[in-house]
Formats: C-alpha cells, sequence, structure tokens
C-alpha cells in the first residue's frame, strides 16, 4: 500500500499479518470485524520499507520442474512405458523420452495440436516417442500396458472424469501409478470470476472442486499415495527465474479489458473471451483465487 506523502514517514505494521499469512499457505477467513482508520494507520512492529523487505524475500518455490522430479521418484527410467494423455503437440512427451529415455506416446485428442509436428530430435528420442489421437474416454490401448500415466492439466475439460480416471487405472500395469497436474479453484474465486473463467476456457467447474476430485478418484478404483498443493509456487518461480510470464498476462488482460470493443473485433468473440479467460488464470493463480496440486494415484488393491 502506497501512501500519501503526508504520511509516508509514519510507521505502518497492521498490514504485514494478513499478508504473512497468506504467504504461509493459510487461506485467512474473512474478517469479522473490519479494520478502523486508526487501526490502519497505528504505529505496528514493522514500517512499510520493512514489510516491502520482507516480502521481496524469495520463499524459494518451486518450479515445473517439480513434476518431472515426481516421475523421477515414482522410478521412471530406460525401460519404463509411459502413456501421457492429452499430450498437446508433444512437448511434455519429448521431455519425458529425453530425461528418462522410456518409451512415451502421447495421446491427444485435438487434431491441430497433432499436425503442428516434432521440432528436430536427437534419433535416440525421436525413436523412443510417438503421437496418436484419441480419447482419455477409450484409450486405444490394452490393459496394463503403462508403468506411469502422465495428465497435467487436461481434466479439467473432462465431462466423465470417472470415466477418464477409470480408463487411466485400467492401462496401467501392476505397481504402475498415474501423475496428475490439476488446477482447483479456492474459497477467494468469487462466482463472477468463476463466470469468466470456465466457459471460455472449455473448463467442467465441478472438475476444479478438490473434495469432489478427491471422492472420483476413489469411485474410479484409484487411491491418492501423494498429494503437493502448489497454490502460487510455479507462478513465483517464473517471476524470480527470468520470465516474468505472470506480469505480462496481467499487463495483456488490462489491456484487453480497457480496450474491449477494439481487441473483439480484431479477435473475434471467442478468441477475446479465451486470451482474457487464458491470461486470468495466471493472474488467479498468483492472487490465490486459483491452486494447482499434483497427485500420485495408485490403483486401490
Amino acid at each position: 500500500m502506497r501512501l500519501p506523502p503526508s504520511f509516508r514517514q509514519l510507521p505502518i505494521g497492521r498490514i504485514a499479518h494478513g499478508l504473512c499469512s497468506i504467504a504461509s499457505g493459510a487461506m485467512p477467513e474473512r474478517e469479522p470485524q473490519p479494520i478502523s482508520v486508526e487501526q490502519m494507520y497505528a504505529s505496528g512492529p514493522l514500517t512499510e520499507l520493512q514489510i516491502d523487505e520482507l516480502l521481496d524475500e524469495s520463499l524459494h518455490p518451486r518450479g515445473p520442474e517439480f513434476l518431472f522430479e515426481v516421475a523421477a521418484d515414482l522410478g521412471v527410467d530406460a525401460s519404463s512405458r509411459v502413456l501421457d494423455i492429452g499430450s498437446g503437440n508433444g512437448r511434455h512427451v519429448i521431455e519425458l523420452a529425453r530425461r528418462f529415455g522410456c518409451w512415451t506416446v502421447g495421446v491427444e485428442f485435438v487434431w491441430d495440436h497433432l499436425t503442428s509436428g516434432f521440432p528436430d530430435l536427437e534419433p535416440e528420442v525421436a525413436t523412443s516417442l510417438a503421437l496418436a489421437q484419441g480419447s482419455i474416454a477409450a484409450l486405444p490401448f490394452a490393459d496394463g500396458t503403462f508403468d506411469l500415466v502422465w495428465s497435467r492439466d487436461m481434466l479439467i475439460h473432462i465431462a466423465d472424469l470417472r470415466g477418464a480416471l477409470a480408463e487411466g487405472r485400467r492401462v496401467l500395469r501392476p505397481g504402475g501409478a498415474m501423475v496428475v497436474f490439476q488446477m482447483f479453484a479456492t474459497p477467494w474465486l468469487e462466482p463472477g470470476d468463476a463466470e469468466r473463467l470456465w466457459p471460455a476456457l472449455a473448463a467442467v467447474e465441478a472438475n476444479t472442486d478438490p473434495d469432489r476430485f478427491e471422492e472420483i478418484v476413489g469411485e474410479a478404483g484409484l487411491e491418492v499415495e501423494r498429494r503437493e498443493e502448489l497454490r502460487s509456487e510455479w507462478r513465483e518461480f517464473l517471476e524470480e527465474s527470468g520470465p516474468g510470464k505472470t506480469s505480462r498476462q496481467l499487463l495483456h488482460v488490462a489491456r484487453l479489458l480497457r480496450h474491449e470493443e477494439r481487441f473483439r473485433e480484431l479477435l473475434g468473440d471467442v478468441d477475446y473471451r479465451a486470451s482474457v479467460a487464458d491470461r486470468l488464470w495466471g493472474v488467479y493463480q498468483m492472487i490465490g483465487k486459483l491452486s494447482p496440486r499434483v497427485y500420485v494415484l495408485r490403483p486401490r488393491a
């Protein structure tokens, strides 16, 4: 918070408590009583400058590499068979094959993603992977084919979540596991936020409820072996490591909203709405309205 110049010399510390509680991972409940003007500007343990310095310190967030670390923890190696469901243009298929030397298959529903083609790859990587068009509702593989099923940011689009998870379970070998990266709404996501976000991203809103998700995991014959709540970590990592991805998204959505008529005309309604929602996707993670989780799921005995 920036105060008028005449107030800059006043020490303020009361505002630090809410900020620190958010940073520690706990969503503060809405305060039953409003803060008074006297409380707001009263002396506290830290000055405004000290609060800025405190919050400038990194909390050492995990980045996107974490997902591959989870795969490594599960023992993925050159002898493993890995399936990436919802593989898009094959980016993760390539990286899994490159890192672990494993045989990796990507299944993608959207034809445009498949036809974008692979970049030039090292021969040993190119011979270790394949892409196929298909649906998680009916995977074109025999029972017990894969050691690992990898699902990043795609189950949010699936209407039959129970069926999709059951298909993932079906193609797992004994001892295999699913690694799922999934975005969830938090209590800070207001109904208006959800209305702007989910329809424009072709998302199934019910799949963004973490309690419902875990209930369906059980109904699909799986159990949660590991659960990691990432909150804003990846977004913080991308800010601190250089790309500044979320800052750029915030600037983009500001421009999209300020000149809505112009951008609707240039992009068309569908792409305009999707562009706004896609950028809010990152911003909402940073401010606690969305929180991704990583799950390791095992077939229930």
